[in-house]
């Protein structure tokens, strides 16, 4: 379950800050589009961002097979900063930021996790549907902001509006399978209506939204690679604004993520991975090198910005040269991946063949390029060249693509292995007379 609720994390927090994590950067001023559940009346009056949220997915049940449901999200809790007027700390006044000491503070927008959960529902005797309500409380925090002599200077206002949501769970018995639904709606009351409030819906929506079920004495069915047996009945699964997959070790069944992004069965974090980005595939090697660039100024108002947006400047500013090394890249399931790539029945590259028409286009060939597609300017310098086939490929979807290797090629020489071969489509090609086929 470790393993599932650190993928589960990473979904929760995508996109909740990015680089290079400072509020000012124009892309964190248009944030939580990840899972983004609104209030249903913004949503049918803009018809921008959903008001719901619908998972349905299989389970093989045992007759003392439980559910356990787990829904969580973000709820936005907006903090202002303001400065004091006087030195009593009486009168306030709002401020876009301020620095105390050497210490900045910004305003922007934070988020606490809401979770809603229920344990042991029986499977096989509970039918129809409940719906329960998920109420995430509204909040208002005050900190007060002391300077190095002690001094009242600054506080933080903390606010959380208040989510009403509702959790419906439905179990439909489907022959020896069972069909899970959950459906997660938002409630809530608000007065936008217009995409101009946008920015106060946010603040009474639920944010990377997704679900998490976990059965006993049963196994979930993959709705990405299901068994024959099943496929008529996971096509007929209606999921809105989410995607159930597998998570845990690979091989296991007894847990599913219901993720608001596209995800593939069984995902799991990166061994060589020190901590979140929330951008995106987690490109870490490229973004801790991007934090690296950053000024004094910038890693500053970063910090300011966010506290998990200042342990990631303090992480990549404390990267030593062995973790960037591990960084750089692993290759995981190779066998794998050759064979997808390289089926082992088929012919290799260089020994394939394709007829068109009356030529038989195979390795030794020799032709004329002449380039169609308009791919690039080498289209233009490669024009009329001579050329002679090194191999036939084909894409995934089975395209022929013709490598060849230029006659004039100054490398030549120095063998085929250190020639760039050039690849077209076999109607690029001319054959020319007398060359072998």
């Amino acid at each position: 379950m470790h393993a599932a609720e650190a993928v589960a994390d990473a979904v929760l927090y995508e996109g909740y800050v990015l680089y290079p994590y400072r509020a000012s950067a124009q892309k964190n001023r248009m944030r939580w589009q990840v899972g983004l559940v609104t209030p249903r009346s913004f949503a049918e009056a803009t018809g921008s961002d959903p008001w719901f949220t619908q998972t349905e997915c299989l389970v093989e049940a045992g007759p003392s097979a439980a559910l356990t449901v787990r829904a969580r999200a973000l709820q936005v809790q907006q903090r202002t900063v303001e400065e004091a007027v006087h030195q009593d700390g009486v009168e306030w006044r709002a401020v876009a930021a301020i620095d105390v000491d050497d210490r900045r503070l910004i305003g922007w927008d934070e988020a606490i996790v809401g979770e809603f959960r229920r344990d042991n529902i029986a499977v096989a005797t509970t039918a129809g549907a409940r719906v329960e309500p998920w109420l995430l409380a509204d909040a208002h925090d005050e900190e007060l902001v002391r300077d190095r002599t002690g001094r009242i200077v600054a506080r933080l206002l903390r606010r959380r509006r208040e989510i009403r949501a509702a959790v419906r769970i439905e179990i439909e018995p489907c022959g020896h399978l069972f069909k899970i639904r959950v459906r997660i709606e938002n409630d809530t009351p608000t007065n936008a209506r217009t995409l101009a409030g946008r920015d106060d819906a946010v603040r009474q929506s639920l944010a990377g939204t997704h679900v998490m079920l976990a059965i006993t004495d049963g196994a979930f069915v993959s709705l990405l690679d299901p068994p024959p047996q099943h496929a008529t009945l996971t096509a007929s699964c209606a999921n809105h604004h989410t995607f159930p997959i597998l998570v845990g070790p690979a091989g296991s069944s007894d847990v599913m993520l219901s993720s608001p992004i596209i995800l593939y069965d069984h995902p799991a974090i990166a061994p060589e991975s020190h901590g979140d980005f929330f951008d995106a595939t987690e490109i870490d090697e490229l973004l801790t090198l991007r934090v690296q660039t950053l000024t004094d100024d910038e890693k500053q108002e970063a910090r300011a910005t966010d506290d998990r947006a200042a342990r990631i400047i303090d992480r990549c500013d404390a990267t030593t040269p062995e973790t960037m090394r591990g960084l750089h890249g692993a290759v995981r399931h190779i066998d794998a991946w050759q064979a997808f790539l390289n089926p082992p029945n088929d012919s290799a590259p260089e020994a394939s063949a394709i007829d068109i028409g009356a030529v038989r286009f195979c390795r030794g060939l020799r032709v004329r390029i002449e380039p169609t597609r308009r791919a690039d300017s080498m289209d233009i310098c490669l024009r009329g060249r001579i050329a002679t086939v090194a191999a036939v490929y084909r894409t995934l979807e089975d395209a022929p693509y013709i490598a060849v290797l230029l006659d004039d090629d100054p490398f030549g020489a120095a063998g085929e292995s250190y020639r760039r071969s050039l690849f077209f489509h076999p109607d690029e090609l001319v054959p020319l007379p007398g060359s072998a086929q």
